[in-house]
């Protein structure tokens, strides 16, 4: 690690935050003819990890010179997609009832990857699909996980498949409305719902007032099936059936 300030003055530069003015006098005050032992004084003296984003902005603007500089980069690019991994997973945990690890190698490589090639919205859909596809298949289903999934060879094909067919939309439609396990379904709630994806959902039989009667009875219904029977109750002006959503 080297200085490149052409005077100890330009430490005092206003632009620069009193983080990184620190940080200048500490390398200063670590200075050594060998950049490595400049280095290593600077590591045993800061809290070097939690100083990269700093060091990485100081060696782009020239005031330092850092061998370390292009891997805390990539360390950096990856932590930016930190929110949308930490989403993902969640929406992966509670889908497929799993407890998958949000800081392992292959979320924080491959899932990065993904998202920065189709965005957050599409990598929810092959979550989605796949899940949708392969949950009743005890062969198949086993391969519901990070590894296979983010995988660069096969998400593609994935990614393919899932706006091709449209299967797994009921659960990216349910998820960005915040639709959840329990929630009633309304006509304006249907309208979202995607026609050609299967829905399930518990379906209640209804008095002349609209009251609830009975257990009710799970049931799959594609979302162009869903809607029409609220268009049909609108037209008859009858409440014959009340609908809701069922995650599983």
């Amino acid at each position: 690690m080297e200085l490149l300030i052409k005077s100890v003055q330009s430490i005092l530069d206003e632009k620069l935050s009193v983080l990184k003015r620190g940080i200048l006098i500490s390398i200063l005050l670590c200075k050594d003819d060998n950049p490595n032992i400049t280095l290593a004084k600077f590591k045993a003296t800061c809290k070097y990890t939690l100083l990269k984003k700093e060091l990485v902005e100081l060696h782009e603007d020239k005031l330092i010179k850092w061998s370390g500089y292009k891997s805390a980069k990539k360390s950096l690019d990856k932590d930016e997609y930190k929110d949308q991994r930490d989403e993902l997973v969640d929406f992966m945990n509670n889908l497929y009832r799993r407890n998958f690890k949000k800081n392992t190698a292959i979320i924080v490589s491959s899932l990065t990857s993904r998202i920065k090639e189709v965005g957050v919205d599409d990598v929810r859909l092959v979550i989605s699909n796949r899940y949708s596809v392969w949950k009743d298949d005890s062969f198949m289903a086993k391969y519901l996980t990070p590894e296979t999934i983010f995988k660069k060879s096969k998400f593609d094909k994935y990614l393919e498949d899932a706006k091709s067919t449209r299967i797994g939309e009921s659960f990216v439609s349910a998820k960005n409305i915040d639709l959840k396990d329990g929630d009633e379904i309304t006509e304006s709630i249907s309208k979202t719902f995607s026609d050609k994806d299967v829905y399930n959902i518990k379906i209640y039989n209804c008095d002349g007032s609209g009251r609830r009667l009975g257990a009710g009875v799970h049931a799959k219904r594609y979302g162009k099936d869903i809607k029409r029977t609220f268009k049909i109750s609108k037209i008859n002006k009858l409440k014959t059936h009340r609908y809701y959503y069922v995650e599983k």
